[in-house]
C-alpha cells in the first residue's frame, strides 16, 4: 500500500537543507498516533536482535533548485512525497492524523496538507518486473580493517553480495510481517552499466549527519513468488527503509 501526502505553504518558497530526508522521517513520525509512534520507535518489528519498522518513504517529488553557498534547497509552493509498507494499519493511521492536523513543520516550513490519496498498483502478472527506485538503494555490511577497527562497506549492483544480501533482508522483513519464513527465489539486476547511479547523499544535518551510498536508476526484479515481488514494492528493498532509501515504484 502507499499513500501520496500533498502539502502547501503560505510562502512562495520551501526551504530544507541538505540531508532534508531526516526532516521528512521527523513529520512522519509527528503525525502518527502516539501509541504507534512508540511502537514503531521503540520495538519496531523484531527479527531476532535486529528491529525492521516496515515502512519507506520518497523524497519530495517535486524539482526544486540548489543553493550551493547555502547549501539548501528550493522548493516550489506546493510539494508532495510518498509513503509505502506491507502494514495497512501504519499507513491509515498516518493518513488519518495528516487529515486530522491543523498544519504540520518540515524544518522551519509550517505546511498544510492539502490532500492525502491512496495509490494503488496493479501489478502485471510476472515473475520480472522493472523497476525505478525512487530513492537510492543502498546495502552494506560493518567489516574490519587489518588494524581491527570497523569500517562500513557499501554494496554495488555490479557485485555478487548486493542481490544475495537484499534478498536475505527482504526474506526477513516478510518472516517478521507474516511470522513465517519462506525460502523464494529473488535476485535484483541493475539495467545499467557504470557507476553514474550511484547516489551519495546525506541523512541529517551538521552533526548528526550521516553519509550513506546507494544506487538509483533501473532495475529488474525477479521472483518464483509473485507475493515477494509485491511485499517489496510495499515495504522497500535493502538497508535503512525508514531513513527513507529503497523505495521503488513499477516502470510501465
Amino acid at each position: 500500500m502507499k499513500i501520496k501526502i500533498e502539502l502547501i505553504s503560505t510562502q512562495k518558497y520551501i526551504k530544507v537543507k541538505t540531508g532534508y530526508n531526516a526532516l521528512i522521517q521527523g513529520l512522519i513520525y509527528n503525525n502518527i498516533s502516539d501509541e504507534l509512534s512508540k511502537k514503531l520507535h521503540d520495538e519496531g518489528f523484531l527479527y531476532e536482535k535486529r528491529k525492521f519498522k516496515l515502512f519507506t518513504y520518497s523524497s519530495i517529488l517535486e524539482r526544486g533548485s540548489f543553493d550551493k553557498i547555502k547549501k539548501e534547497f528550493k522548493f516550489p509552493q506546493s510539494i508532495s512525497f510518498y509513503i509505502s509498507s506491507p502494514v495497512d494499519y501504519i499507513l491509515e493511521d498516518m493518513a488519518r492524523t495528516f487529515i486530522n492536523s491543523s498544519y504540520v513543520t518540515l524544518g522551519s516550513n509550517k505546511l498544510f496538507v492539502s490532500s492525502v490519496n491512496v495509490i494503488n498498483t496493479i501489478l502485471p502478472d510476472s515473475n520480472i518486473l522493472k523497476i525505478n527506485a525512487l530513492t537510492p538503494i543502498e546495502m552494506h555490511s560493518t567489516l574490519k580493517k587489518a588494524d581491527g577497527k570497523n569500517f562500513t562497506h557499501y554494496y554495488s549492483p555490479f557485485e555478487e553480495e548486493f542481490s544475495i544480501l537484499i534478498r536475505d533482508n527482504l526474506l526477513k522483513k516478510w518472516s517478521v510481517y507474516y511470522k513465517e519464513k519462506i525460502e523464494s527465489s529473488f535476485v535484483i539486476k541493475p539495467l545499467f552499466k557504470d557507476k553514474n547511479n550511484e547516489k551519495i547523499v546525506y541523512f541529517g544535518t551538521k552533526e548528526k549527519r550521516t553519509l550513506v551510498k546507494g544506487w538509483k536508476g533501473y532495475f529488474n526484479i525477479e521472483s518464483d513468488n509473485p507475493k515477494l515481488l509485491k511485499f517489496a514494492l510495499n515495504a522497500g528493498l535493502g538497508g535503512r527503509n525508514s531513513q527513507g532509501f529503497g523505495m521503488i515504484e513499477v516502470v510501465k
